[in-house]
């Protein structure tokens, strides 16, 4: 058994995204408006679970945008929660940008969080599907809630949040290693959450 903290790993796939228009690079495709305030339902969900010390964010349009979105959310809860409007400073983790998550392997995944975690104790992941799905399986080891690996498998949707404890340092993630604790799809004006 491991002596290190326990650490959590969140991965968020990015929220709703236009179609492309004709000759649009898939990279340069910006959010919805829907996908706007998903992603600020989901700043506040995650206000709920964990502050990210570093933010691992693929250099797409849309992801960046995501980022920018839940950091809203979560800056707004925290000063709602907390009744301090300077609450939401507390929320400013350190943001890399990493072109190697855009069209990411798992493998691509996993070593970039290995090289990037540093000593934070909370990681998030902003990417896309199918990668977001894969990873989180693939780290999901059997202690897993069974509940949470039964809606990844059916699917991550956008702007969903997958919740992973670790006990082992970040330099040495490997598969299975993860406990997957939560997974929630926030959806704004009144739409709830799934999981």
């Amino acid at each position: 058994m491991s002596t290190a903290p326990t650490r959590r790993l969140i991965m968020v796939r990015h929220a709703k995204a236009e179609q492309p228009a004709p000759g649009q690079a898939d990279v340069d495709r910006a959010l919805t408006s829907r996908g706007l305030l998903d992603a600020g339902a989901g700043g506040a969900e995650l206000a709920r679970i964990a502050l990210p010390s570093v933010v691992l964010c693929s250099t797409s349009r849309r992801t960046r945008q995501t980022w920018r979105a839940v950091l809203e959310g979560l800056s707004a809860e925290l000063a709602l929660t907390t009744g301090d409007l300077g609450a939401g400073a507390a929320a400013h983790p350190e943001v890399k940008y990493v072109p190697g998550l855009y069209q990411a392997e798992v493998s691509d995944v996993v070593e970039t969080v290995r090289r990037s975690a540093g000593s934070a104790s909370v990681v998030v992941v902003v990417g896309h599907e199918p990668t977001m799905s894969e990873a989180t399986l693939a780290l999901a080891g059997p202690e897993s809630d069974a509940e949470a690996v039964k809606h990844v498998k059916s699917g991550f949707p956008t702007a969903g949040i997958a919740v992973l404890a670790l006990e082992r340092e970040w330099a040495d993630l490997a598969p299975g290693d993860g406990r997957l604790e939560q997974f929630v799809v926030p959806r704004a004006e009144g739409g709830g959450s799934i999981g």
